[in-house]
């Protein structure tokens, strides 16, 4: 079958990181946690700043599935601050030394959810020209997948003006729309300055967008916010990261700047919570785009009471394949409701595809996979068209189209030229 896609779009992606731990030390394939001592950094870009930093390491590939302690890093490497990210990019696993430089305690070294947010943003940062070689290999990544454009959820005013010298210079080969991320809301103020000035040097190929926060956690680290307990029982139901005081504050002041506001939310009671507030804060006059990041279990009047909304879902079929080994264990009477691609479709309430690479690869091909597998698993099977749902939505934004035959990329032009 042949496909031609314009604008083939990764709609939630963290770009740097991407070409960070593309360059950088994965531990994707980390067989237990005393394997930390056979890594070989020769040829690897993992320090950052007299830092170690790895990515991708996941206790249930474990035979033990035993979370792992900062002790076994501190005998291993106890000569430098390490920080070792889990494969869902909720929580970090670091050594007494990275601690102490973060003045931070912890009895097993593994920072979750908000602490490990801040954390990962006080690491000393890379040098420019290793940030610039990071985004060239982005670049590479994506657009041997396929992509010309990208909806980046990690900007930095570093970042934008780096992109911007970059496009200057013709060293782009992406359209790429940002989103900054922060997390706490005396912050707020600051991000959406960065975000109004981003926006006074956007070009062809670069759009600031918004801000972007955390509200839950995530599935796996059985921190994703349900309306009903993990397991079908005990008192664990995930945890929020805001007060909704908070939060209603973040989408009025937001709003009022005539920016988006794009939410991590996982679990069907913060979405369910998100919904609701940006309705209450609608009737009060406060308009604008609200984002729903990953929207991996909704109820249907969730769904219902999006339809007035500025909403969009941008969603990652792909975390199907990854999670689906204990989706049901997990959710219980909530799997009814997992991967809503199809309700959300036939509610009208618009979708996009993406990712949410370092977290899975960027592929095409594991999206259409996972849309394709997932009603053998009692997932209702999503009737859209996948060109439509992966390609950006703004047919202005560029001339640029992907060719896809046998689930092979065949051919990719970026801006009226032929890169691929």
């Amino acid at each position: 079958m042949l496909l031609k896609i314009p604008r083939l779009y990764d709609s939630h992606t963290h770009f740097l990181a991407t070409g960070e731990f593309a360059a950088g030390l994965s531990l994707f394939d980390l067989p237990s946690a005393e394997a930390v001592q056979d890594i070989k950094l020769e040829g690897k870009t993992a320090f950052r700043g007299g830092w170690l930093v790895g990515f991708g390491w996941d206790e249930n590939k474990w035979a033990s599935k035993a979370l792992p302690s900062k002790d076994l890093l501190d005998k291993v490497f106890p000569n430098h601050p390490v920080y070792l990210c889990r494969a869902d990019g909720h929580t970090a696993w670091v050594n007494s030394k990275a601690l102490q430089a973060l003045g931070l305690q912890s009895a097993t070294g593994l920072l979750s959810e908000k602490d490990h947010l801040q954390s990962w943003e006080k690491i000393p940062p890379y040098q420019k020209e290793q940030q610039r070689q990071q985004i060239l290999a982005a670049c590479k990544l994506y657009n041997e997948a396929g992509f010309t454009h990208i909806r980046d959820m990690s900007c930095t005013d570093e970042l934008w003006a780096l992109l911007v010298e970059m496009e200057e210079k013709g060293e782009l080969t992406l359209a790429v729309e940002e989103n900054y991320t922060f997390h706490e809301l005396n912050d707020l103020d600051r991000v959406i300055q960065s975000v109004q000035q981003a926006r006074k040097s956007e070009s062809k190929l670069l759009r600031a967008k918004g801000v972007k926060f955390f509200y839950d956690g995530s599935l796996g680290s059985e921190t994703a916010l349900l309306s009903k307990p993990y397991g079908g029982h005990g008192d664990n139901f995930g945890k929020t990261l805001w007060n909704l005081a908070d939060v209603e504050e973040i989408f009025k002041r937001t709003w009022i700047a005539g920016l988006e506001v794009s939410v991590h939310t996982i679990g069907d009671e913060a979405a369910h919570h998100m919904v609701q507030l940006a309705r209450k804060v609608s009737a009060q006059g406060f308009v604008g785009r609200l984002n729903l990041e990953h929207a991996q279990v909704l109820r249907p009047e969730t769904i219902q009471m999006m339809k007035p909304l500025h909403v969009r879902c941008h969603m990652q079929p792909c975390h199907w394949q990854s999670d689906r080994k204990w989706l049901k264990q997990k959710l219980h009477g909530l799997y009814k409701y997992v991967f809503p691609w199809e309700a959300l479709k036939n509610a009208q309430i618009p979708i996009s595809f993406g990712c949410d690479s370092p977290i899975e690869p960027s592929s095409f091909f594991a999206n259409k996979y996972a849309l394709e597998e997932s009603p053998k698993d009692d997932i209702k099977k999503f009737t859209g068209d996948i060109a439509v749902f992966h390609g950006h939505p703004d047919s202005t934004y560029t001339n640029s189209w992907t060719v896809i035959e046998d689930n092979q990329i065949k051919e990719v032009i970026f801006n009226e030229k032929r890169i691929l």
